[in-house]
């Protein structure tokens, strides 16, 4: 790729640390003409929305709002990045229902009125997003200026996403539960529909161990039954039913 178009990036390989890293992500938005940036990324699947490594320059009291309401389960633009591997230009059109026309007008009270969101797709399974937003509501200027743009910004979603990966681990590290040899073992033979009769004949143990082992790790998946571990662990490549 010709220099040109890498050398404006380079602040985001260049940042030591994670908030210089996005300091010059959300320095390199300014300069393609938004306002406000957010990335964020699920680095796992089975993990919850909740759980996503997220970094904005939005409002964080729109954020507090949008994360107690849970309004990710109306965003259009999150049900599009989910989806599909193109990008959305957005603007007040695209929140058509009822309650995404409320959600809608509450954000552009804080500067987020029109944008393009970048969906992320990983290797491993990750889905995000970049989102640059811009507080004009203007449909015609905004996609004059991302048709102009759009090399450059589909370029800066992926230089963000692959420089976002030494912090990505980290931070995924520290989501995941942390099993104990047992509990491991327990969860293996679980995925494998090895009850718990069989599970404590495999141990040489009681079933009501093979229980306890059961209750601590439902607690540390966050779930009700030993079926929705296993599959949640399977998902996030914890264990292999195989």
């Amino acid at each position: 790729m010709p220099r040109q178009f890498i050398e404006p990036l380079s602040p985001l390989w260049r940042a030591t640390d994670e908030q210089s890293w996005f300091e010059a992500l959300a320095m390199l938005g300014r300069k393609y003409g938004f306002d406000h940036t957010l990335f964020a990324v699920v680095p796992r699947p089975g993990m919850r929305f909740s759980d996503a490594y997220l970094r904005s320059t939005y409002d964080k009291r729109w954020r507090q709002v949008y994360d107690e309401r849970a309004l990710f389960r109306i965003d259009p633009t999150v049900a599009h990045c989910l989806t599909r591997t193109s990008p959305l230009i957005w603007t007040s059109s695209h929140f058509a229902e009822g309650d995404q026309q409320e959600m809608y007008e509450e954000a552009c009270q804080h500067g987020l009125c029109a944008g393009i969101s970048l969906p992320i797709h990983g290797p491993k399974q990750e889905v995000g997003m970049l989102c640059l937003v811009r507080s004009d509501r203007t449909q015609e200027a905004l996609d004059a200026h991302v048709q102009r743009a759009l090399p450059m910004l589909t370029l800066l979603r992926d230089v963000a996403f692959d420089s976002s990966q030494r912090f990505l681990h980290g931070y995924t590290e520290r989501l995941i539960p942390k099993l104990t040899p047992r509990e491991y073992e327990c969860l293996k033979w679980t995925a494998q529909g090895k009850s718990t009769w069989e599970i404590a004949k495999i141990f040489g143990c009681s079933e009501a161990t093979v229980n306890f082992h059961m209750t601590n790790i439902r607690s540390k998946f966050g779930v009700s039954s030993r079926s929705a571990a296993a599959v949640k662990a399977t998902r996030m490549g914890l264990i292999d039913p195989d």
